[in-house]
């Protein structure tokens, strides 16, 4: 998604593969040699020193390595139960914890690992910041709040989500400091929100990422700090008052997936984190859920190549969501002009185009938005089609209506379709999938008494928090903020390591650093057990809990309509599975498509004789297939696979080229598309990681042109 411009395009098909190289020649320069229209920065928005590492990167990595600048922000201190569970001092390991992320970050930009301080004031607050001596643009900034597993804190446990979820801000949470800090404050959640929107003036980023704000209640639980913090960065991003490309990452859960990093990318992911685990003596590197964490990267929320589409006049409009918010592109008489807001808010990521509609979540809902330019400008009418929980595909129907389908609260997959006339079935309606055994055996005994359901709960709607992210409902009572005491531990004989004794931009970096004793490491039970420091609170790696198929549906699903009616391919963890249109709204089962092992989202199209056609990356691998049904069968295609565009964690997409279009200036945000316009004119769109639509035209022997942004 904010990958290298190398990985963003893959070849023909007998390399069709997606490797991620960190060495790019000459980054610094390219990076800096841009406009400042084309700028771009990064800030992350993580709970804990280590959670950019594991769940954030390569795509940290990469702008890191390009020389983009990059400023990640901290919001715990992440002392856990350090000076509880053992006799390590607490900000000994907070400053531990600190050398080991800065010489990770150093190692990633290639420079010597040399740090100065400086403070930034957000309101009553102030926030420590850490630049790279030898580039300038990196940065990292401290919060210091109580991690979430450490009951010192004088509100209790959960405080950072207890914050979170006091929007009132009748409570505060006192950092974890040495004595006499100049960053010793009792932060509110007004003070965190301005704090970040603080931080996003000053660094300006076209791209802010952050980690899951709605965990999938089946699989692995989350920490209640990654939670909150992702809760907390959409509410900044949302009162920044500047677009922005807001990216959320799957966190602990990654261990429930297969792997889908390359071997250099996961060969550089370890290398950096083993800079960071050097410095958390928490941490043992026998660990299975570390150690898969380092070989994966996901999305919250994939992005789909459904983000354009042909309006009525018969030119291409374009759509992205910015800051929660819902903006356009479109083409013109003479070229392409945007972006436009169409209103909106709060809304996620992925959306959906079908029949001049725009299909997107907000919060547990999926809500419909019709653009029309009058007046010289574009506006919109929005419409909630109900709760949902997944990622929206939405496909023209047979008859000028419009199908949408969305991964449900079950984990299974519900429908609602539209007439011709634009009114929508009642409700939506859940597709029957393959049986259970329970199924099964209550199928075959009628009679019997009613079994135990052994299918997952539901759930909450992912707009909802779980109960594994629910603040404690009885928090200990708290006198007024001002004469709240600060979380204030005995003081540190010497200064952060890394740091300069007076916090001002100027200061002297200090000279490189050893590793710190490693003290008594737990036994690897122990650690398995109850991970340490940023992802304490972890549960172990064990096996699998076992999810039923029709259970087990992940976002990244895709379909095809057309006279013939619509196809529906949902991807699982270990398989496709696929529906065909009855009549109306219904749909029938189809089975799993065979021999067909997916890696993450699917690709579903027709060929030129309506035969269903899937693209997907191999499980366990970076490989892309492609597999086509002709009748009832699937086979492989006997013409070879095109170029594609194609990136982790998103679906590949075909560009109708054996030529690769030439490199992005900049990398996409998700993965590119192609559409055709009402003339037969062919373009490629990416929106890149400064926020800008990119266009290509396809001309004379299918060769794409040069990207040019939209103004």
């Amino acid at each position: 998604m904010a990958g290298s411009p190398a990985r963003t395009i893959a070849g023909l098909a007998a390399a069709a593969t997606c490797v991620g190289l960190l060495g790019i020649a000459g980054p610094v320069r390219a990076a800096q040699e841009r406009t400042l229209t084309a700028q771009t920065g990064f800030v992350q928005v993580v709970a804990h020193p280590d959670d950019d590492l594991l769940f954030m990167s390569p795509d940290l990595a990469h702008d890191i390595r390009r020389g983009e600048g990059v400023t990640t922000v901290v919001l715990s201190a992440g002392e856990g139960h350090a000076g509880i569970k053992d006799t390590h001092d607490p900000l000994a390991y907070v400053a531990q914890r600190r050398q080991g992320l800065q010489g990770a970050y150093a190692a990633m930009a290639g420079v010597r690992d040399g740090w100065r301080v400086e403070t930034v004031r957000s309101g009553r607050v102030r926030v420590e910041v850490h630049t790279l001596t030898a580039r300038p643009n990196v940065h990292l900034a401290f919060l210091s709040l109580p991690d979430g597993r450490d009951p010192r804190a004088h509100i209790g446990r959960r405080a950072i989500a207890q914050l979170e979820a006091d929007h009132r801000s009748a409570k505060c949470a006192s950092t974890v400091t040495p004595k006499h800090s100049p960053y010793a404050h009792c932060y509110t959640h007004a003070d965190v929100v301005r704090a970040l929107v603080t931080l996003f003036q000053r660094f300006r980023p076209a791209v802010v990422r952050t980690q899951d704000p709605s965990p999938d209640p089946r699989y692995t639980a989350d920490h209640t700090d990654h939670v909150a913090t992702a809760r907390f960065t959409t509410e900044a991003v949302g009162g920044y008052g500047r677009p922005l490309v807001q990216v959320d990452y799957r966190d602990y859960n990654l261990s429930d997936t297969s792997v889908n990093l390359g071997r250099a990318d996961r060969t550089a992911k370890q290398r950096y984190f083993a800079d960071y685990r050097a410095y958390d003596y928490r941490i043992n590197p026998e660990a299975e859920n570390f150690a898969s964490w380092q070989e994966r990267m996901r999305y919250r929320w994939p992005r789909g190549a459904s983000w354009a589409t042909r309006a009525d006049n018969g030119r291409l409009q374009a759509f992205a969501v910015l800051s929660g918010r819902l903006y356009t592109w479109w083409q013109t008489p003479t070229g392409w002009a945007g972006p436009a807001s169409l209103g909106g808010s709060g809304l996620a990521a992925s959306l959906a185009t079908a029949n001049g509609q725009v299909f997107a979540r907000k919060g547990s809902l999926l809500v419909a938005a019709r653009p029309r330019y009058t007046g010289g400008k574009w506006t919109a009418t929005w419409t909630s089609l109900g709760t949902a929980t997944g990622t929206p595909v939405a496909v023209p129907g047979k008859a000028g209506g419009a199908a949408v389908f969305v991964r449900n609260a079950k984990g299974g997959v519900s429908v609602r379709c539209q007439a011709s006339n634009g009114s929508w079935t009642p409700s939506w309606q859940e597709l029957r999938g393959p049986a259970t055994k329970a199924a099964r055996r209550r199928a075959l005994a009628p009679s019997s008494p009613k079994p135990h359901a052994t299918t997952p709960s539901a759930g909450p709607s992912s707009g909802s928090p779980s109960a594994s992210t629910t603040p404690s409902a009885t928090p200990t009572p708290t006198a007024s903020p001002s004469r709240r005491p600060h979380h204030v531990l005995p003081s540190l004989p010497l200064p952060l390591p890394g740091t300069t004794t007076t916090p001002t931009p100027g200061a002297t970096p200090t000279t490189p650093r050893t590793p710190p004793e490693s003290g008594v490491p737990a036994s690897p039970r122990q650690t398995v057990g109850t991970p340490p420091g940023g992802t304490e609170g972890a549960p172990a790696r064990k096996r699998p809990r076992k999810i039923p198929p029709g259970r087990d549906i992940q976002d990244g699903m895709d379909a095809v309509g057309g006279s013939a009616g619509i196809e529906l391919f949902a991807p699982t963890r270990s398989q496709v599975l696929q529906w065909r249109q009855g009549k109306g709204c219904t749909f029938v089962y189809a089975g799993a498509v065979p021999g067909i092992r997916p890696g993450g989202p699917v690709t579903a199209t027709r060929d030129v004789a309506g035969h269903p056609t899937l693209m997907y990356e191999e499980g366990g691998t970076t490989a892309i297939r492609q597999a086509k049904e002709t009748g009832r069968t699937w086979s492989a295609p006997a013409t070879p696979l095109r170029a594609v565009f194609h990136d982790i964690g998103e679906a590949p997409v075909p560009t109708g080229s054996r030529v690769p279009p030439p490199a992005l200036p900049l990398p996409s945000i998700g993965v590119p598309m192609v559409a055709t316009d009402g003339a037969g004119q062919v373009y490629a769109l990416a929106l890149a990681e400064d926020g800008r639509l990119y266009v290509s035209s396809r001309g004379a022997g299918d060769l794409f042109g040069t990207w040019r942004p939209v103004a």
